[in-house]
């Protein structure tokens, strides 16, 4: 492991990443949310002519996927919750193979500090049979980058960059470091075009097969050779630490012999050797105990390990300095039985105030009410404590649709991206179905929770009357104020389902 890599987490480190995809991708499309929203903004200043803000993950990587069988190199960028939406494209794209270069850069949220769940991103990459790199410490952006690059290209998948916040902090509100220098993309022989071979001339079965006789040995070989581990292991060390990704910044000052993994599915088999060569080895990673697993089934004397598995780390969420040195210097392990609870910490009032209360008080008289995970969320809250169910961005709809099938009034609250991302066809099903259901749309024209990112230049009352919503009211919060309140109670008891469109120029 070279000396001149960062052993702390740096401001840096986004904008690092985003200038290597800006020299070796030639578009980039993302969808803005935590832990990734950093990159893509870096992104969005820095190289505008060559990105733009997706509708959703599903059809920015389906578009990324179009780029490939051009020739043309793409990236997108979005957090974990984003995969789940992609994975059926996704899937369908390592199997019929890609041509130039798809990356997709996710970011996992391992304490679900501005997401609605956990997930680990390596999971669903081992679905679809995508690999997966990851920075491990600050200054291997580059060589990263270039590597996943040539993989995709070489086995004709998809590549799957992922980030934690333990290296990639959000560093928006950091002061900025000194410009840095114009980004030149180098010159390069012309990217793949798709193999017409594999898309058209094989099953649907035969190219399952190809997937696991192919391509399948092609990215062990590469992951096998490429150099994607940093090894610092000097004298005779008992005591050995595998860090996966970021948590090698946790690791690298450690008085133990150090790995640091980037190729993280598949895991280099050199990793096995690796391990049994040390009287204890503490993996080290985030969120889920994807290679302590790997590694337990592989080993020929998995007692060696320790991990999250064993009771030696925590079983979920960023695995910090004192958790590691506690292995380190105990060898305990500990029982993880603390369930955290919301603070009594209440978020500030937003522009929806009058309208949030009138919801209230009809969620108090009987009326069903599914918020979305943006600007209504506040409704969670006191004073209003007014949300049945709030699951998932876009989702609102759906999810009080389902309520007033079961015969309730319902009410659904929901920001305007959030319709635009997944929301429509929960309109759809509303009209087609007669549904008695009320969907208040917040409009404020942004991506109001991540940072004010723009919506698409669409008519959104045009697209609302397009899915068949016959009813659509529409008003500016500050000009009604209590009436604002009043017409939303007309909506509730007049012809469903209908659609309020309450507009306001300040971000909730």
């Amino acid at each position: 492991m070279s000396d001149d890599r960062a052993k702390t987490p740096d401001a840096q480190a986004c904008r690092h990443l985003a200038q290597a995809l800006l020299r070796h991708i030639d578009r980039t499309s993302a969808v803005a949310g935590a832990p990734s929203t950093h990159v893509a903004e870096i992104l969005a200043e820095h190289g505008a002519e060559r990105f733009e803000w997706a509708v959703n993950e599903k059809s920015a990587v389906e578009e990324a996927v179009g780029l490939s069988a051009a020739g043309v190199r793409s990236a997108v960028v979005f957090k974990h919750n984003g995969l789940n939406i992609a994975l059926d494209s996704l899937l369908n794209a390592t199997v019929h193979s890609t041509g130039a270069a798809v990356l997709l850069v996710v970011g996992d949220d391992p304490d679900a500090n501005g997401s609605t769940s956990v997930q680990d991103s390596r999971r669903l990459a081992e679905i679809a049979g995508v690999p997966v790199l990851e920075p491990t410490l600050l200054g291997d952006a580059d060589h990263l980058v270039e590597s996943a690059v040539e993989l995709s290209e070489q086995a004709g998948v998809p590549v799957l960059i992922r980030i934690t916040p333990t290296l990639h902090r959000d560093c928006s509100a950091r002061p900025e470091a000194a410009p840095a220098s114009p980004i030149r993309v180098p010159t390069r022989s012309p990217a793949p075009r798709l193999d017409p071979d594999v898309a058209h001339k094989l099953t649907k079965f035969g190219r399952h097969q190809r997937r696991f006789l192919v391509t399948a040995p092609l990215i062990r070989s590469f992951v096998d050779r490429a150099g994607l581990i940093l090894d610092r292991c000097g004298g005779d060390c008992r005591t050995a630490v595998i860090a996966v990704g970021g948590t090698a910044i946790t690791a690298v000052e450690m008085n133990c012999c150090v790995l640091a993994v980037e190729a993280t599915v598949p895991l280099p088999a050199s990793v096995v050797a690796w391990a049994e060569a040390h009287d204890r080895t503490i993996v080290v990673e985030e969120p889920d105990p994807v290679a302590e697993q790997w590694l337990a089934g592989r080993m020929a004397d998995p007692g060696r390990l320790r991990g999250r598995l064993t009771g030696h780390l925590p079983l979920w969420g960023t695995v910090t300095r004192a958790d590691l040195l506690k292995v380190i210097e105990t060898d305990q392990t500990c029982s993880w039985t603390d369930i955290e609870r919301k603070s009594a910490v209440v978020p500030p009032l937003g522009p929806y105030e009058q309208v949030f209360h009138a919801i209230a008080e009809l969620h108090r008289g009987g009326a069903f009410v599914a918020a979305d995970v943006g600007s209504s969320i506040r409704l969670c809250y006191p004073p209003y404590d007014a949300v049945d169910v709030a699951l998932s961005l876009g989702s609102a709809i759906a999810v009080a649709g389902g309520a007033a099938r079961a015969g309730r009034r319902s009410i659904a609250v929901i920001g305007d991206y959030a319709v635009v991302h997944s929301g429509l066809g929960g309109l759809v099903s509303a009209a087609e179905h007669g549904l008695p259901l009320l969907s208040v749309v917040l409009v404020n024209g942004v991506q109001a929770k991540t940072g004010g990112q723009p919506l698409p230049a669409v008519d959104l009352a045009g697209l609302i009357r397009a899915c068949g919503i016959a009813v659509c009211d529409a008003w500016h919060v500050d000009e009604q104020g209590e009436q604002g309140a009043d017409r939303l109670r007309t909506l509730l008891d007049g012809p469903l389902p209908a659609v309020a469109m309450v507009q306001s120029t300040v971000r909730p």
